[in-house]
């Protein structure tokens, strides 16, 4: 068979892994893979889908390059099979996106005492994904702000927030409430420190509307 052939032929074999590794990566925040790590885990993902669907298959693989009386290649195609690699390798990766996510795999290890890691990338996307609720900002220039985290950047390298039911804290503890939907918190801001004051109501009663 022709080099370009067998290239083919290993492109089609790991294109299951591929699909379910990007499918992951649109699904959860993951450190940027070299090159090579991509290659490796798609091998992973792919031996994983085709150990599970080739006793369902004859043990064959779905595509097939028969050979022409010119010199030329025929490729056969089993859509069956194809179909069921395409349904495994999305739902594999929204699996594994969900893992990542909820830290299911990793918490069981760490019970075990086999690592202390976490599945997510960094400690800012631990704090985020695991806590929810109200927040207190501190900025580097010394002013403070409350609100209710509705998005956070998934980049900690970027720390960005937006809160809602938003109010500035004074000098005098007071809150002085933002008018709105909410407020944009970018990196510019130069965030400090980020207190989780949980689920409840926290607006004082001397709130001043802004």
């Amino acid at each position: 068979m022709p080099a370009k052939i067998d290239a083919l032929a290993v492109f089609f074999v790991l294109l299951p892994g591929f699909t379910c590794a990007y499918t992951t990566q649109q699904l959860a925040v993951r450190r940027v893979q070299t090159e090579v790590e991509k290659v490796i885990e798609a091998l992973i993902l792919s031996f994983v889908l085709y150990l599970v669907t080739l006793p369902f298959f004859g043990y064959t693989l779905p595509l097939k390059w028969l050979a022409n009386a010119d010199g030329t290649y025929q490729i056969k195609a089993h859509f069956p099979q194809l179909l069921t690699l395409l349904v495994l390798s999305i739902a594999l990766g929204v699996f594994y996106a969900a893992t990542i996510n909820h830290d299911w795999l990793m918490v069981i290890l760490r019970k075990l005492r086999v690592t202390e890691r976490t599945a997510r990338t960094t400690i800012w996307n631990d704090a985020f994904q695991e806590l929810s609720g109200f927040v207190q900002i501190g900025f580097k220039d010394g002013s403070q702000i409350l609100g209710w985290v509705r998005y956070y950047s998934d980049d900690a390298t970027d720390p960005s927030l937006f809160l809602e039911k938003a109010s500035w804290i004074n000098d005098d503890g007071a809150e002085v409430q933002i008018d709105g939907p909410g407020i944009l918190i970018t990196k510019e801001s130069v965030i400090e420190t980020v207190t989780f004051l949980g689920q409840g109501e926290v607006l004082q009663e001397n709130t001043t509307p802004a």
